[in-house]
């Protein structure tokens, strides 16, 4: 007879490395038993049986084997919506779906001392669990594209972001219920691996409500060495994903011309040819790149990188390739600048802009108010209450007079607090944004360049090119890189007006001063 399965005090259960058993993808040198063996000796801390072609007697007998593992191991064992094996091997619990059994039915047949874990694919589901209090975590997911769920409602993912706004619901409720009543964990599920893991545990994250594990299915039990795929996801997950800028320290425009960073340009057609004068003009050097192949060589090979990823046409070849320069400079922690040009003028563009932002980090969003409005609209905070700032937001921001200040740093702490990302609003007044690490705002104003610049293509997506090149040459502090970006630009702007035009009252014509303008940027940048 079976040792007596171990009682874990429900709170404390550690869910951070979720194996969920697949029996289809086993390699041939392995067996599943031992694949789930191996991984437990990984270090797994929990593990659920997921068989749906097995009769119940094979269920059970499987179930059994697994049990005597987890037990040895002293980790819970539950069982993927079967309640009648779960009660036949009296393991530890079961994860249930949306449409298996209602919870309060499933915790009526096995007792309170048991685990019981729900499926949530959006916020009403969460809301749901949160109102029953009878689950003691959530599943929430899909997160990517995954082949172990076919029925999935979402085939591509809902992304950090649908992540993020269910664990906002949770924040309410665990909130609300400290010290008094139960407190729901959260597992994410669906696409996570040893290459997303850290991201997903960084982007995935709502005030101080964050995720308390990671669910895994093909890169443990399609592994070869299951022991070890298990070793190197936990060390991958418990890796740092970004850098956290928090150095104050200048940057001089000296220093760009001196380490003549890389700047990959994945952007507009119209505006290629300025950016990289831009960028020449500044001291770095531009690269036109949408070789897919290349990008993993130029983060390996070059030190003072940076991307410049402008929104552009996005079609969808462009758009996979924007994912792939993503999720490969993300690897290297090479700066991100990206540009949603045009965000709001369209629901495309805005989704293209989601499926981006989930792709993985951005260190800089840059726009202008509209734009970054539009951005504004994928924050978890968009939408909880109606406001001027959600109300402007919703039929898009034609102008800065539309909103006040504090608005208009209300829509950049969003945003920041969601992407973990440095932001920058341009206009007549630039404002250059980020969270410090106290949590509070911090905002340098700069002032902008010439009404001009608006009449030359070019202009606005070749700031990006600017803060790109600067981070490229300090990713160590990113803010005072982006500050002094913008104001050496828009200096740039205000002194080129005035020396292309014959006198102060004349306006001054837009050819003459693109080429004053770039001149001027390599003077600012040479002294």
């Amino acid at each position: 007879m079976s040792a007596e399965s171990p009682k874990f005090d429900l709170q404390n259960v550690d869910y951070s490395t979720y194996l969920v058993t697949d029996s289809t993808m086993i390699p041939e040198s392995s067996t599943f038993l031992k694949q789930v063996e191996d991984s437990i000796k990984g270090g797994a801390t929990i593990v659920q049986l997921r068989e749906k072609s097995l009769s119940t007697l094979e269920f059970i007998a499987r179930a059994e084997k697994v049990h005597q593992m987890t037990k040895r191991a002293g980790i819970p064992l539950l069982i993927n919506d079967r309640i009648d094996v779960a009660l036949a091997i009296d393991c530890e619990g079961v994860h249930i779906g949306q449409d298996d059994m209602p919870a309060k039915l499933a915790r009526k047949i096995l007792g309170e001392d048991k685990i019981i874990g729900i499926t949530c694919s959006n916020p009403g589901e969460v809301e749901v669990v949160c109102q029953e209090q009878i689950a003691d975590y959530v599943g929430l997911g899909t997160v990517y594209q995954t082949n172990t769920k076919k029925d999935t409602k979402t085939p591509h993912g809902i992304g950090p972001i649908g992540i993020r706004q269910m664990l906002r619901v949770l924040n309410i409720h665990n909130s609300s219920e400290a010290g008094t009543g139960k407190q729901i964990k959260s597992v994410a599920i669906g696409g996570v691996n040893h290459t997303n893991a850290s991201k997903v545990l960084f982007q995935c994250k709502y005030k101080n409500e964050t995720l308390d594990g990671l669910a895994i299915v093909s890169c443990i039990m399609a592994a070869q060495d299951a022991k070890s795929a298990t070793e190197t996801f936990i060390e991958r997950a418990n890796s740092k994903f970004v850098h956290n800028d928090l150095d104050s320290a200048s940057i001089s425009p000296k220093s760009i011309t001196e380490k003549h960073p890389l700047v990959h340009h994945i952007t507009n057609n119209v505006v290629k040819n300025f950016s990289a004068n831009v960028t020449l003009a500044i001291g770095g050097s531009p690269i036109m790149s949408e070789l897919a192949e290349e990008f993993q060589e130029f983060s390996e090979k070059f030190e003072n990188l940076s991307l410049v990823l402008n929104l552009g046409t996005p079609i969808p070849s462009q758009v996979e390739l924007f994912k792939h320069a993503i999720v490969t400079y993300n690897e290297t922690k090479t700066p991100i600048v990206f540009d949603p040009v045009a965000a709001g003028a369209s629901e495309a563009r805005l989704n293209v802009c989601k499926q981006l932002l989930n792709a993985g980090h951005m260190t800089v969003i840059k726009g202008n108010l509209g734009e970054i409005s539009a951005i504004y609209k994928l924050t978890t905070e968009y939408g909880t209450k109606i406001d001027k700032v959600t109300e402007v937001a919703m039929r898009g921001v034609d102008s800065a007079g539309e909103l006040r200040e504090h608005d208009i740093f209300k829509i950049a702490q969003a945003i920041i607090e969601d992407f973990a990302c440095i932001v920058v609003i341009t206009g007549e007044i630039n404002y250059v944004c980020r969270v410090d690490g106290h949590g509070s705002l911090e905002v340098e104003k700069v002032q902008g360049g010439s009404p001009v610049m608006g009449l030359i293509t070019g202009t606005g997506c070749s700031l990006g090119s600017t803060i790109a090149a600067y981070l490229g040459a300090s990713s160590s502090n990113q803010f005072s890189a982006t500050v002094a970006a913008v104001r050496i630009y828009n200096e740039a702007g205000r002194t080129a007006a005035i020396s292309s035009s014959k006198n102060l009252e004349e306006v001054p014509k837009p050819a003459a001063f693109q080429s004053h303008f770039i001149d001027t940027l390599y003077t600012l940048s040479t002294r």
